[in-house]
């Protein structure tokens, strides 16, 4: 089972890491790559799949190892509508079976990598008899920010950096979970920060991190603004929000809960009750919530409050658009 592998996940960084790791040492090996990341319709689909095959049947010559690497392959059988059509899922089938009954020499590898597979199908049914399959699970979206917040943190030591408290996590958020993100944007800071600097703070990470692709505006962004009573910063956070529709009605909304939370947690911090009113919260937000509790007395956390479910009813209710309403009360909360 040493010669084939199936590698399957979204993050191609850790996917191609992983094959790399597979072809082993670039001298004394032939290497050829098959890249079907721009194979959209059933005809290029079959080329690609013409191309593995032979590739396959095709043993090392004169070199002393041959490793073929299929890559990028999202035409996979898979659940959902992202899955192959007939004829390309029959020609996958049979390709899975012969690469299940014909074995490889010992100094042959072939490599499959694609971003998703169904396990019950055929196809990976039939590869499992004779392959070494290795699958970066789509995780719940708290546990891709969680495992990439510990990525992250491993990767800024490789570079000699640390986060600040709570700051990795907020890197993560702006950066996204993909792992080629996080080391791009890791490597950008570090010539941010020079020589002078290794510990990466929260302000560095406003300052100089890019917006991952397909990571939505973060509404912490608007929160911690205001939790810190920096109106210009809430209302720039608040205004990329601005154009979707009912704006007014989401925004009033978190701001209400964010206002009814802080209310909640310095009424329990003057009664001597933070541990429990904290208890199961992750240390970096109370550490956060604490800090945003001493800009705040408690009766302008439950007035604000108020103000924001008053104007959350208005929203629901108004025929016209109050979207400037919520940014000036946002300004005059803070204030």
């Amino acid at each position: 089972m040493g010669n084939l592998h199936v590698i399957i996940g979204e993050d191609d960084f850790l996917v191609g890491e992983t094959a790399k790791r597979i072809a082993g040492d670039a001298s004394g090996t032939a290497l050829e790559v098959i890249d079907s990341a721009n194979d959209s319709n059933a005809a290029d689909q079959m080329a690609s799949i013409k191309k593995a095959m032979e590739s396959f049947r095709t043993p090392p010559f004169l070199d002393p190892v041959k490793v073929t690497w299929w890559k990028n392959v999202g035409f996979l059988p898979q659940s959902g509508k992202g899955g192959p059509g007939e004829e390309v899922k029959g020609a996958l089938e049979r390709l899975a079976e012969n690469l299940a009954s014909s074995p490889m020499p010992e100094n042959q590898k072939f490599i499959i990598s694609g971003p998703r597979m169904l396990k019950t199908s055929i196809f990976a049914k039939t590869l499992a008899k004779v392959a070494e399959i290795v699958f970066f699970a789509a995780a719940k979206p708290w546990e891709q920010q969680r495992d990439a917040t510990v990525r992250a943190i491993d990767l800024a030591k490789e570079l000699g950096l640390a986060f600040g408290n709570g700051v990795a996590e907020k890197f993560i958020a702006v950066v996204g979970t993909d792992t080629r993100s996080i080391m791009s944007e890791l490597g950008k800071m570090r010539d941010y920060l020079g020589d002078g600097r290794k510990t990466i703070s929260a302000e560095d990470v406003s300052e100089i991190s890019s917006q991952g692709v397909g990571v939505e505006p973060a509404i912490w962004d608007v929160t911690d603004a205001i939790g810190e009573r920096n109106a210009g910063k809430a209302i720039a956070a608040a205004r990329r929000f601005e154009g979707e529709n009912g704006f007014a009605v989401f925004m009033s909304g978190v701001i209400e809960k964010f206002f009814r939370q802080l209310a909640e947690l310095k009424d329990a911090q003057e009664q001597g009750l933070w541990a429990e009113a904290t208890e199961g919260m992750a240390p970096f937000a109370a550490r956060k919530n604490e800090g945003f509790l001493r800009k705040w007395r408690l009766v302008e956390l439950r007035l604000a409050r108020a103000r924001f479910v008053a104007l959350r009813e208005k929203a629901v209710s108004s025929a016209g658009s109050i979207d400037a309403l919520v940014i000036a009360e946002i300004a005059r909360s803070c204030a």
